[in-house]
């Protein structure tokens, strides 16, 4: 993971080094006009990724979409729009007691993250002709959720007819329990869009908390 984010950032910043003499700071760059629709779609990393550290985790990576509308204040060639994402973390874990009749502790969990809110990207046109970079920042609420099931043994008395206890029965004793709350959203990208066509091309973010996304970029 660490290797993947690095090699975004080292991608990034080898396109603004190659290109820096020749930027300029006050058009978009593939071809992107004022006025124009951004819509992007992207499967990456988020900070939650590594935060659920448990044996026989499942991770569903960020998933997110978004929307830009192009519209320059003074000579600054910005954009402006919104965006929703959704990552799942699934935990399941069991431990043996090693004692015939006993039953096993299990302990599952599950919690979704949802983000929504608004963004501003300032774009940079480079000499690559269907390339655009871009840096923005982000700014919402993250609406989040978890459950826990939990199963674990209990036993009870057995007494025989003259009241004396004789033996204990193990059984499954279930718990769940739930919470939902929300946080405050900040982050920062930096990304990079190719157009292979008039509309159509991939794009590379890298930031926080998102730490890299990949996906798809169509204009409009």
């Amino acid at each position: 993971m660490k290797k993947l984010l690095v090699a975004g950032f080292c991608l990034l910043g080898a396109l603004c080094f190659m290109q820096a003499q020749n930027v300029d700071w006050k058009n978009y760059g593939a071809g992107i006009e004022e006025g124009d629709f951004i819509v992007r779609g992207d499967i990456g990393f988020s900070r939650h990724w590594k935060s659920l550290p448990y044996d026989g985790s499942m991770k569903v990576p960020y998933l997110e979409a978004s929307v830009e509308y192009t519209k320059k204040l003074g000579e600054l060639p910005l954009g402006f729009g919104g965006f929703i994402g959704y990552s799942q973390d699934k935990m399941k874990e069991t431990a043996s007691f090693g004692v015939e009749d006993v039953p096993d502790y299990e302990w599952k969990g599950e919690m979704n993250y949802i983000n929504l809110g608004a963004l501003a990207n300032y774009h940079i046109q480079v000499p690559v002709e269907k390339l655009d970079l871009y840096a923005g920042l982000r700014l919402g609420l993250e609406f989040w959720n978890w459950k826990v099931d939990y199963k674990y043994p209990s036993y009870e008395p057995v007494y025989n007819y003259d009241g004396y206890l004789v033996s204990y029965k193990y059984k499954t004793e279930k718990e769940s329990i739930k919470k939902n709350g929300t946080n405050f959203y900040a982050g920062i990208n930096f990304g990079a869009s190719y157009f292979f066509t008039e509309k159509f091309g991939a794009n590379i973010e890298v930031g926080y908390p998102q730490l890299i996304k990949i996906g798809g970029t169509a204009k409009f």
